[in-house]
């Protein structure tokens, strides 16, 4: 396993998840840290009630070492994934692993205050339920995040929103620490903690492809956000074969973003303008899965245009996996049109090094995301 670069608390929390309980010595080697380094960020996890000793190691002729792991009756943390219409919430032990999930409505033109008051009334439900202190909040949202202040920035989907403190709103309401981030890099957090990490993998890209469009990036193990938290923003990138001025308008006032040809709004637009209605993303999956010929048509077509974009981003950076997620993930015409469409625009040597996956487990992967953002920020909270 490549253990390049761990050497922050929160890598050392994440070998701990990973491999179990380790010795201090252990630890150092697989970290590359020096053990007296190694042995200060522990006291100081320790201290944060995240880590805990777990008896003794076998001895290899000298004093048998002291093992620690993931402490999982100290505290609980809470996350949330928003989308469009549903937020998935969960509660998990410090060790990452769930101990509670559910599902909520959630319709963003009530406001902020409405949609943000629901979902941390049923939280808070459901950490009564585990009499176990709350030591974060994650959420994960379908709009740009500022991820240093947790501000929503100019969301195209989310009417009111604008320069919203949720991660000040968010530790406020539960007296402990808030991280807030981008669905699409929670996302791509998640996948990548869950299911890469341990492959030695450190580049991947992980697309949300829903009602819209959102894109997450782990540049060298760490979720990248550019200057300002708009990193990987495909949405509004104009796509190069279409007739833009014969495109619908797009909410940033240009026409050809691909969200207002390939997102699930846009292919439901599009059917119901030839008399196929349908209500959901859910909806537009179960007909294709059903092998109407509308429905398969236009997602085809907009696998194939996501996959234009797509192959761009490959070629630019070079990615080891490309994840998709959401719920048209699921469309296998869709994705085997994206495919197609990367195969045949990328340059050979970036299309042979990338591994073209669906989420492991794609209702999930974001919340479990946002249930990493909080845990790894509580960790380098811990060893600041």
């Amino acid at each position: 396993m490549n253990r390049q670069s761990r050497g922050s608390s929160a890598d050392l929390l994440q070998l701990l998840r990973e491999t179990g309980p380790l010795s201090r010595t252990e630890l150092a080697r697989l970290s590359g840290l020096a053990v007296s380094t190694v042995s200060l960020r522990i006291e100081e996890l320790v201290v944060a009630g995240l880590v805990e000793e777990a008896g003794d190691g076998q001895s290899r002729g000298g004093r048998r070492p002291r093992l620690l792991r993931l402490r999982s009756g100290g505290g609980i943390a809470l996350a949330a994934d928003l989308g469009t219409q549903h937020a998935r919430l969960s509660v998990v032990d410090m060790a990452g692993a769930e101990l509670a999930g559910d599902e909520v409505p959630v319709a963003f033109d009530d406001g902020p205050e409405v949609v943000l008051t629901a979902i941390a009334d049923r939280l808070a439900e459901m950490a009564r339920a585990q009499d176990a202190k709350v030591l974060g909040v994650g959420m994960g949202l379908p709009g740009p995040v500022d991820p240093v202040t947790g501000q929503i920035t100019s969301p195209s989907r989310m009417p009111g929103w604008h320069g919203m403190p949720v991660g000040e709103w968010l530790a406020e309401r539960f007296g402990a620490p808030a991280a807030v981030d981008n669905d699409a890099n929670l996302l791509a957090l998640g996948e990548y903690r869950m299911r890469w990490a341990q492959t030695g993998a450190r580049h991947l890209v992980a697309v949300k492809i829903g009602r819209g469009i959102g894109c997450g990036i782990v540049a060298d193990g760490a979720v990248h956000h550019g200057a300002n938290g708009a990193a990987g923003d495909i949405s509004h990138v104009r796509v190069a074969t279409v007739d833009a001025d014969s495109m619908r308008l797009c909410g940033c006032g240009r026409r050809g973003c691909l969200e207002t040809i390939a997102s699930g709004a846009a292919m439901l637009e599009e059917l119901a303008e030839s008399g196929v209605r349908l209500d959901t993303t859910a909806d537009l999956v179960e007909q294709v899965h059903r092998g109407d010929p509308a429905a398969n048509l236009a997602v085809r077509t907009a696998g194939w245009h996501l996959g234009e974009v797509l192959a761009v981003v490959v070629n630019f950076f070079n990615p080891q996996v490309l994840v998709l997620g959401g719920s048209l993930a699921v469309a296998d015409p869709l994705v085997a049109s994206l495919r197609a469409a990367i195969y045949e625009r990328c340059l050979p040597m970036a299309s042979e090094a990338v591994n073209i996956v669906t989420a492991s487990d794609a209702p999930e992967a974001g919340v479990r995301g946002a249930a990493w953002l909080i845990l790894d920020s509580l960790a380098r909270t811990a060893g600041a």
